[in-house]
């Protein structure tokens, strides 16, 4: 009889933890399918945004213009993107682009700083939806993106260069599992056998290397590639500094939040209403990603808001400054967390000597180690306040991982770091794992359909959008805001352009791999990326929550 008590009590022990997971479950999808309303006042305070750019900070016009060519709403990478590429192609638009706080302070001046793309975790996924050649092309786009950024920077001038601090460095993906490194190498090697001219400049250092290399003392061995780090906010402020001066006509309208969009079929005409005013136009563009659905109300559970936290670090004693060298992600067992290091000042003395001062760890994750494995933080629009959790997780690692400290008494002492500032920001994750971009229907808009073709300006009318990057913006947004600048001016993508060239960049001696702007839309852009009314139907936000707790 004690027994078989022991086991009904298991069993009910069991059967209570799966109805918990179940309701913590139900509330996380129902927090997804919610509208994330407006971006809200106060947020946490970005090391990035210290100090917010003078010029763009506060930006409004005297009076709100009446009218646009196009309205484009949120300001951030893509929205960046897509004025540069825009005014490339024609500089005579009047664009006005609202925003509901400073210009670039969401996600964009919230993120990690690093230009990364982790295509051997990414491709077994992609393979299995969508066969090996459409999965390749996602990944050759994706890693394309370091090198495009690096020669925007480039074009923009030596002012671009040295604020965005844009570099190129050796991604690490750094594992202290064995099993969970086998794992990675497994599927890194599958990656470079099936796509070897993508894959070349991938490899593995083992346990002695890696320690060695990273000054890691407790590493199991990493995988590295090609990557890059900058400061994104600076990086975006630099250009759109550049446009405004260069284009009289493009208004950029700080804390103007859009409350509502309204649509007159007889005239084709969008009145977006701000507390402002209100400004009308046949062309409306939506970047505001994890806010999306607040304005594309069909968007709800296609594309949704998740918190996620960072921090500015002072480099842990005894750790040499290696952010001109690598970047890093910290793979776990369960969640990653991720990593970039300012590149180092000199501080010149009277003597005329000089000191080298590394440069702030960006250091960002902890999502795994929130409450319910992360699902509390799925569906959240909160900007405001930390996750204690990860605040805790990200506040303790990099000693522990860097191994600085001191032996005592034969216990190892970890020496703490200083956090200079700790934050949180919106990501706007696809339930598909994809970006949405191109035309927006009337299923995710709920307005009236439009008339297509071009208004009296050149510019195809109807809204149109670039959202939902799941955390990857900076090696998804820019090519997805090029590629929406050039729908939204005609160029047409009815599908892939077979590849022929897997390259993603050349090597010394080969011949430059031709920039995005030098193709049409067909030879690069992921179709699979544009909006269809199959892949709405399709798209289910508890998919990518299996993804994130690691049962895809």
């Amino acid at each position: 009889m004690g027994i078989i008590l022991s086991k009904l009590r298991s069993l009910r022990l069991a059967i209570g933890i799966i109805l918990e997971q179940k309701s913590v479950l139900d509330n996380a999808i129902a927090r997804l399918r919610k509208s994330p309303g407006l971006p809200l006042p106060n947020p946490t305070k970005s090391f990035w945004l210290l100090p917010e750019s003078p010029l763009l900070a506060r930006i409004q016009s005297p009076k709100l213009p009446e009218t646009a060519d196009i309205i484009v709403i949120g300001s951030g990478i893509t929205s960046t993107g897509f004025l540069r590429e825009l005014y490339r192609l024609n500089s005579d638009l009047n664009v006005v682009l609202l925003e509901a706080r400073g210009p670039c302070t969401g996600a964009t001046g919230r993120n990690g700083g690093h230009i990364k793309e982790g295509p051997y975790e990414e491709y077994p996924r992609l393979k299995r939806i969508y066969g090996n050649e459409i999965a390749a092309r996602i990944l050759r786009f994706r890693l394309r993106h370091l090198e495009e950024l690096k020669a925007v920077a480039k074009e923009e001038g030596e002012d671009c260069l040295q604020e965005s601090e844009v570099r190129e460095v050796t991604g690490t993906d750094v594992y202290f599992d064995h099993d969970v490194m086998k794992e990675g190498v497994e599927r890194l090697e599958e990656w470079k056998r099936e796509n070897p001219e993508m894959g070349r400049e991938w490899g593995v250092w083992d346990q002695e290397t890696t320690r060695k290399k990273l000054n890691m003392p407790t590493a199991t061995g990493a995988i590295y590639g090609p990557a890059g780090a900058l400061w994104p906010y600076r990086f975006c402020t630099s250009i759109l500094a550049r446009l405004i001066s260069s284009h009289p006509n493009l208004k950029i309208e700080s804390y103007t939040p859009v409350e509502d969009i309204s649509f007159d079929s007889s005239t084709s005409i969008y009145t977006v209403s701000t507390p402002r005013g209100k400004v009308t136009s046949k062309t409306v563009v939506h970047t505001t990603n994890g806010w999306s659905s607040h304005l594309l109300p069909g968007l709800s559970g296609k594309v949704f808001a998740f918190q996620g936290q960072m921090s500015a670090q002072e480099t842990p004693e005894g750790v040499p400054a290696m952010g001109e060298q690598y970047s890093w992600s910290f793979i776990h067992k369960q969640g990653f967390d991720y990593l970039t290091q300012r590149p180092s000042t000199s501080i010149i003395h009277p003597d005329g000597t000089a000191t080298q001062i590394a440069g702030e760890m960006m250091y960002g994750g902890g999502w795994a180690n929130t409450e319910n494995m992360g699902l509390d933080v799925c569906g959240s629009a909160d900007d405001t306040k930390l996750n204690y959790l990860a605040a805790a997780h990200l506040s303790g690692l990099l000693p522990y991982v860097f191994g600085s400290g001191y032996d005592l008494n034969g216990t190892r002492s970890w020496e703490g770091t200083k956090v200079k500032n700790m934050w949180t920001g919106v990501l706007g994750m696809s339930a598909d794992g994809l970006p949405w971009v191109g035309r927006v229907p009337t299923a995710l808009s709920t307005r009236k359909k439009p008339k297509e073709g071009k208004s009296e300006n050149g510019v195809q009318m109807g809204e149109w959008c670039a959202v939902g990057f799941s955390g990857e913006g900076m090696v998804n947004c820019w090519g997805c805001a090029t590629a929406l600048a050039r729908m939204v001016l005609g160029e047409g993508l009815n599908g892939n352009v077979k590849g022929k060239e897997a390259r993603i960049r050349a090597l010394r001696g080969e011949e430059d791999v031709k920039r995005w702007k030098d193709e049409g839309l067909e030879e690069w852009f992921p179709a699979d990326f544009l909006i269809k009314d199959s892949r709405i139907g399709k798209a289910d936000p508890t998919d990518l929550i299996g993804a994130l707790l690691g049962i895809d």
